[in-house]
């Protein structure tokens, strides 16, 4: 049965309870990485901001990238392995970083809106749209990059 449903997963084919479950499961470890990916980004900021003195739009880009690519690599070898598509890492990251660009629009516009317009702290506001903008790429991510059915 073990065997079965893990090779019924890998093409999409589960049953509907399976399916939930395996959504829960890929949701929790996906944002157990995206912790590890807020914590880079925050730092990376913070040190561009504070100790290099680039702006902090510019700061935040930066450190989203990184924290981006970070994320690509633990979502692929440990949230995602179990049921993604067989294809090229490089092509995988391409599409995970096209993805992941959207997500950092959502992200760098609620923080020029956050900071610029309500004088929020540039670190509260970071933390805040990183969770507005981690749902789209959740959904988007699991289906187009790592080919997992909804």
């Amino acid at each position: 049965m073990h065997v079965r449903l893990k090779a019924s997963m890998a093409t999409g084919e589960q049953d509907g309870f399976g399916r939930v479950s395996l959504f829960a499961k890929h949701a929790f470890k996906y944002y157990v990485v995206g912790v590890s990916g807020v914590l880079v980004n925050l730092g990376i900021l913070y040190v561009l901001k504070e100790y290099v003195g680039l702006w902090y739009l510019v700061s935040s880009a930066i450190a989203i990238y990184i924290s981006m690519t970070t994320n690509f690599f633990l979502n692929k070898a440990w949230t995602f392995n179990d049921a993604m598509m067989k294809q090229s890492a490089v092509f995988m990251y391409v599409k995970f970083i096209g993805i992941s660009i959207v997500g950092m629009l959502i992200q760098l516009g609620f923080n020029y809106l956050f900071v610029d317009k309500t004088h929020l702290y540039y670190l509260l506001a970071a933390l805040i749209s990183i969770v507005i903008a981690s749902g789209v790429n959740f959904v988007l991510n699991r289906h187009i990059t790592f080919g997992i059915k909804l």
